[in-house]
């Protein structure tokens, strides 16, 4: 089963949402990301970390130091997406299964509670 593209921005502006940049600031670059093809789990996986790096910060996201960090858990999400690790988070969100939603975003690299809390969130809108 395919993630919704919804679901794929959500997560995409979670997990580039830490270490003190809002939520609403990454949900407000989604249209540049996706034209850097950055919401594209496809090109994403296979991407070089250096040009996943240049290309967020083309998009607006340029964290300095960070931005490298970034690009490689955007990576992990995205190879995780590829390999259908997160197929049935949409269900659980549906169901209202926070705790098993939850739960299942942690097993992705480099997503841990206030990234999973913030998709929670984004998912449920």
């Amino acid at each position: 089963m395919k993630l919704a593209t919804r679901t794929i921005e959500s997560l995409v502006a979670s997990v580039l949402s830490v270490n003190s940049y809002p939520l609403e600031k990454s949900w407000s670059l989604l249209p540049a990301l996706g034209k850097s093809s950055l919401t594209d789990p496809d090109f994403v996986a296979g991407a070089d970390p250096g040009d996943v790096t240049v290309r967020l910060g083309q998009s607006g996201y340029n964290r300095g130091m960070l931005t490298g960090m970034m690009a490689e858990r955007l990576r992990s999400l995205m190879v995780a997406v590829n390999a259908g690790t997160l197929d049935g988070l949409e269900g659980l969100v549906a169901g209202d299964k926070k705790e098993k939603a939850l739960s299942l975003l942690r097993t992705v690299n480099g997503i841990g509670t206030a990234v999973a809390h913030n998709a929670w969130l984004l998912l449920r809108v």
